[in-house]
């Protein structure tokens, strides 16, 4: 327990990578615990409030939020948007991005083609583009087909 020069008082603790795993690197690191007020525990679970067959952003940051009681809603919904920029940022750059257990984002070049309007039958080419394509991992695989 410390006491930090604005009079807070607070704890230490060990941030690993997974729940159960290894300390990052060397040394683990360390971050402040607040006496911050905690966060509403009456909550009903994440997966009761996803029953709908679309997931959103909101969504995602709730279940954070019940599932990592020490952070406030607030810093939930920072976290999702930090991910998803940090992603989005990537494939802008051309960069792939893979999350191991869950799939690979990769940008694709779609070269120009011709095309045909569905309603009037008239011809028009579709330009070139660039698009983002998924591949889920195995295991996503498998969890979906109920394997």
């Amino acid at each position: 327990m410390f006491h930090n020069r604005s009079g807070v008082t607070g704890y230490t603790t060990q941030i690993f990578d997974e729940p159960g795993g290894e300390a990052e690197g060397l040394g683990y690191e360390t971050r402040l615990k607040s006496s911050a007020p905690k966060p509403n525990t009456d909550a009903p679970p994440a997966s009761e409030e996803l029953s709908r067959a679309t997931l959103t952003k909101q969504e995602i940051a709730r279940a954070v939020y019940s599932a990592c009681p020490r952070i406030s809603r607030r810093q939930s919904k920072e976290l999702i948007d930090a991910v998803l920029e940090e992603i989005v940022s990537a494939l802008v750059a051309g960069d792939d991005v893979k999350l191991r257990g869950f799939g690979n984002f990769a940008v694709c070049q779609k070269r120009e083609r011709p095309g045909r309007n569905p309603k009037t039958g008239v011809m028009a080419p579709i330009t070139a583009r660039r698009v983002v394509t998924f591949r889920g991992s195995e295991k996503l695989k498998a969890e979906v087909g109920g394997e």
